[in-house]
């Protein structure tokens, strides 16, 4: 029983999800073409504050290699469905999967 809990990863998969949707929220799609400093700021805020809520998930859930890594990707994937630049989308991941690497 607890290996099949070990590899379910639902929990993790809506986490990931909810982060994207907050990104989507605060920072939509079309505000990524912005160039100016405000803009650079707001998403550096927003990157920031939810790298330190999956920090949060992560002391919460114990997470592994794996975990960390299906975090990433399903936040990625997210980004990228709702139509952020695949660039975008892997920058983001970037900023918080290493802020979920350093201990």
């Amino acid at each position: 029983m607890s290996i099949i809990k070990a590899l379910d990863t639902r929990e993790l998969e809506e986490f990931a999800t909810g982060l994207a949707d907050d990104l989507a929220r605060r920072f939509p799609p079309a505000s990524e073409s912005r160039t100016d400093p405000g803009a650079k700021h707001q998403i550096k805020v927003i990157l920031e504050g939810l790298a330190a809520r999956a920090v949060r998930y992560r002391e919460q859930h114990k997470l592994g290699i794996y975990r960390k890594a299906k975090l990433g990707n399903v936040f990625q994937w997210k980004l990228k469905e709702y139509g952020y630049t695949a660039e975008f989308a892997e920058r983001a991941t970037k900023e918080i999967i290493t802020r979920l690497a350093i201990k």
